[in-house]
């Protein structure tokens, strides 16, 4: 096995799966070397889950074009009032705020938001029109 710089192919042909194979170190101070052995493979292909509201409440994503921002307004789930409107150039400062402030309870909730920040970030750069869930909330 051949490793250029910090970096070495997976699954070389000709290794044996039973060996230890290194994947290189991440370019930063203070971590270790990252190592493979036979690790469990999961196929996520058709995996759902069903829809749970987040009991803290729920986002509003769009693009503000007049800004050139992404927002995520956050939404009371008690009387559907927006709350907080959170407004960045790019997703990690929106849902590190997000993260911050509080405002989700639920993981898969969390992870939805971040899905849908980096759909509205590149209809941004890409000067696209950016739909939330397939909802338009321009036009209503």
């Amino acid at each position: 096995m051949e490793e250029t710089g910090s970096d070495v192919e997976i699954g070389d042909e000709g290794s044996n799966d039973n060996e230890t194979k290194s994947l290189g170190k991440y370019d930063k101070e203070g971590f270790k070397e990252i190592t493979m052995e036979k690790p469990r493979e999961i196929d996520a292909s058709g995996i759902t889950r069903p829809w749970r509201m987040d009991p803290k409440g729920y986002f509003l994503i769009r693009v503000n074009e007049e800004l050139g921002k992404i927002e995520a307004a956050f939404c009371d789930i008690k009387d559907n009032k927006v709350r907080v409107i959170i407004r960045g150039d790019h997703p990690v400062e929106v849902y590190t705020a997000i993260l911050k402030e509080n405002l989700v309870t639920m993981l898969d909730h969390a992870a939805d938001i971040g899905v849908e920040l980096e759909k509205a970030y590149i209809a941004l750069k890409e000067g696209k029109k950016y739909t939330q869930d397939k909802v338009d909330l321009e036009n209503e």
